[in-house]
């Protein structure tokens, strides 16, 4: 069984998902966090079923949520988790390419932390992810 992850990344771009990597490496964060790569793999990772059935309960602090998922988009997975108590604890944090200002407001009523537009600076994206973790996620 493997440990519960502090940070689920939900993300479908590999570039994307290469830049945050790279940034929590930076932060020394590399064994704690999770990848999923499209919105059906991220809620299977949260209620562990499917192929992550055998991680142990528990928990992210952090997700990092790509709004235009396949499968199961980011606002659809909001509407799931903030429905469920057990995931009170877990921020959420939309990263998306979208500039639209009604993703945003639509993330922010579904009970997202906070929505970033993720900038096409690769310096900034990087300072992005870490000012993002280095907020809502607690080192104790």
């Amino acid at each position: 069984m493997t440990k519960a992850k502090s940070i689920l990344i939900a993300e479908d771009q590999e570039d994307d998902i290469l830049l945050m990597e790279i940034a929590l490496a930076e932060l020394a964060l590399e064994g704690e966090y999770a990848v999923a790569q499209d919105g059906q793999e991220a809620l299977d990772y949260l209620y562990c079923r499917g192929s992550h059935a055998n991680r142990s309960r528990g928990n992210p602090k952090l997700m990092l949520l790509d709004w235009n998922l396949p499968k199961i988009n980011g606002q659809e997975i909001l509407q799931e988790i903030r429905k469920d108590k057990q995931f009170d604890t877990v921020s959420v944090v939309v990263f998306s390419s979208s500039l639209a200002e009604k993703d945003q407001e639509e993330a922010l009523f579904e009970g997202a932390n906070a929505f970033m537009t993720k900038p096409m600076d690769l310096a900034d994206f990087l300072l992005s992810v870490r000012k993002t973790v280095a907020t809502y996620l607690s080192y104790t």
